[in-house]
């Protein structure tokens, strides 16, 4: 039975890293279907990293497996992990990346070396140990034959805004390539409430719209990543708004 891997790192695609990391899930894994959610991850941003993490897990299909690698403290003290959440698997570094997913079930640290790539190089765990592990996984090893279970894996840095008491307390955790603020604050979320008014600082825009072209400029939707954006229709939000991450946004019942 073919089983899903799903990549995401910040790797980007124009050097042969992603590549190389699909190419060593499939040597381990040749039945597998090995799919790229995004490898434009900002470098060393965990924090985005677990926020893509966390809005993309659900989306795969129960039993899939989820490598991502935003990894700055490759080849250092921090631990290789398998996460268990949502029936899926996630196979990455220590670091908090993993842990934003939604409902976490086990975690287990990666401390058997029979199951990485010979000889792994130290500064690319992603190709010579995530991507063997996943191999491994897609192939049904369980996890308990390649790694230790542990209970004190790191929190993450960054994750999904919850409503409490109706209102949602978010924050911009992403501008993308066209100047949209991309914030932590779930789709799920959104759907909760009947009609939403989205605030940023003194910007309030009222309802939260299916498309780019069907509300007020500038107007609130949920983004492809399943996460409240804001966005400027034929411009930049980044730019219209003097916004940038970190700046808090709420999302609260009209």
């Amino acid at each position: 039975m073919q089983r899903l891997v799903a990549l995401i790192s910040d790797f980007g695609t124009s050097d042969p890293y992603a590549g190389q990391m699909e190419a060593a899930v499939l040597a381990q894994a040749p039945e597998a279907r090995v799919v790229s959610i995004t490898h434009g991850v900002p470098p060393q941003d965990i924090a985005f990293g677990s926020v893509v993490v966390a809005a993309s897990l659900e989306r795969l299909p129960a039993g899939a497996i989820l490598v991502a690698v935003v990894d700055p403290g490759v080849g250092g003290q921090r631990r290789g992990l398998i996460v268990r959440a949502a029936s899926r698997w996630l196979v990455g570094p220590d670091n908090g990346l993993l842990m934003g997913a939604p409902a976490v079930e086990g975690a287990w640290h990666l401390d058997r070396p029979e199951f990485w790539q010979p000889d792994p190089q130290p500064t690319f765990h992603g190709r010579d140990v995530f991507a063997p592990v996943a191999g491994h996984l897609a192939c049904y090893v369980r996890p308990d034959a390649m790694a230790s279970p542990i209970e004190d894996a790191l929190p993450a840095p960054d994750t999904l805004a919850q409503p409490s008491g109706g209102i949602v307390e978010g924050r911009i955790v992403h501008v993308d390539r066209f100047g949209n603020l991309i914030t932590n604050i779930p789709g799920a979320a959104v759907r909760a409430i009947a009609h939403g008014v989205v605030e940023l600082r003194d910007l309030r825009i009222d309802g939260v719209q299916p498309t780019y072209g069907s509300g007020p400029d500038p107007v609130a939707v949920v983004s492809s990543l399943g996460l409240l954006e804001i966005a400027v229709p034929g411009g930049s939000a980044e730019a219209s708004l003097g916004a940038k991450r970190g700046d808090p946004v709420r999302l609260r019942p009209e």
